[in-house]
């Protein structure tokens, strides 16, 4: 192996531990991946998203089988990703997540838009409120 190829090799094994200990995981780093709590496959998961320096994170239900403690601590991680610049697109069905993460929330209704706005004015809207609480004179709380 060439003096480049070997510092390339350094320099990325540098980059995947920087990676894990920025998800959380650098303490995990010899661990097989099978062998993580579902949580930490999750945070694996995001790392693995984060590796080519992506400048759009898209996720799909990233909160999806995690307890309460799990999905407090994605959203701290979503946070600092968005601190870095990275903009972050979410499909999510975890209310307290959405309101708590989201600029903008786009809301649909069997594959239709049915409202979008900032977080306050999706609680107060009232086609939101109909089609997800079923009725039109009580605010939608995370």
């Amino acid at each position: 192996m060439s003096r480049a190829n070997r510092f390339e090799e350094r320099s990325q094994i540098e980059r995947a531990r920087d990676i894990l200990a920025f998800v959380g995981l650098g303490h995990k780093e010899s661990e097989l991946a099978r062998m993580l709590s579902c949580g930490e496959q999750r945070l694996l998961g995001l790392a693995i998203a984060l590796a080519p320096a992506p400048s759009v994170l898209l996720l799909d239900e990233p909160a999806a089988g995690l307890n309460a403690v799990e999905t407090v601590r994605l959203m701290g991680l979503l946070e600092r990703i968005r601190g870095h610049g990275l903009s972050v697109l979410v499909v999510e069905h975890d209310m307290k997540l959405v309101m708590g993460l989201c600029d903008r929330v786009v809301v649909l209704n069997y594959g239709l838009k049915i409202a979008e706005g900032t977080p306050a004015e999706i609680q107060r809207h009232p086609e939101v409120i109909r089609a997800y609480l079923g009725t039109g004179g009580v605010v939608a709380r995370p």
